[in-house]
């Protein structure tokens, strides 16, 4: 078992209860932010491809948090969590027992070649090991249909409060930030085309009426994520 699979596997029944403590000085619960990188994800993909019958993988699903937004906002037609803790796949299925437009993975075994529309993955990466990363980007890259879509969020090592938030969280003790660069790095040297790179969530709530603001800021790498775009090529 990897180190990562243990850390989850051992938080996997406490970890809403450890995000929700790492992120509570945003004043914001965890549904805010899967919301708002999904909305982001959404908007971006309406003008690339059509929203309509996709074929979606949740890379490092965990317990499942973003899977039935993935589904209705990006018009699914099945979303495929995989990730490598069994506890938290097992979480994942009993939330969303009875539906037959989730599948469930552990390592990605069950799933095939070339199947996937759109990836989402987000604060994943940082819970790889530097020298696995490319190893696991070239696992996406097969899984994606050629002219598919990776979008890749993370937390912004450049943002001053990223550092603070992540060390109130038992489970990113050991996480290692990867900086916008690198992930672009990583991409290309992958295989995908680099489509863009934006900022997110830069406001708390307590100051919310500014957030009107937020997409003038994101070329700006300093939100509390950020979420690189890149292709398959065709």
């Amino acid at each position: 078992m990897s180190s990562s699979a243990a850390t989850f596997d051992s938080s996997a029944d406490v970890y809403a209860e450890q995000l929700d403590k790492g992120i509570s000085l945003s004043g914001e619960s965890a549904d805010y932010f899967v919301e708002g990188r999904v909305r982001f994800l959404a908007d971006y993909l309406e003008h690339q491809m059509p929203l309509h019958d996709l074929q979606v993988l949740d890379f490092g699903c965990g317990v499942g948090n973003a899977c039935g937004t993935l589904r209705e906002q990006l018009r699914a037609q099945r979303v495929t969590g995989v990730d490598c803790s069994t506890k938290s796949i097992d979480i994942a299925q009993r939330r969303y027992t009875g539906s037959v437009a989730y599948d469930w993975s552990v390592d990605g075994q069950s799933i095939a070649m070339e199947s996937m529309d759109v990836v989402y993955t987000s604060g994943v990466f940082h819970h790889i090991a530097p020298e696995q990363r490319q190893a696991e980007l070239q696992n996406i890259f097969g899984w994606l249909k050629p002219g598919g879509y990776l979008a890749l969020f993370e937390n912004n090592p450049w943002n001053p409060g990223t550092k603070w938030v992540m060390s109130r969280i038992a489970f990113d003790a050991d996480a290692q930030c990867l900086t916008p660069i690198e992930a672009r790095r990583r991409l290309a040297a992958t295989g995908f085309e680099v489509l863009e790179t934006r900022s997110l969530f830069y406001f708390p709530r307590l100051l919310r009426f500014l957030r009107p603001l937020e997409g003038l800021l994101s070329p700006i790498p300093l939100g509390a994520q950020y979420v690189v775009m890149a292709k398959r090529p065709c």
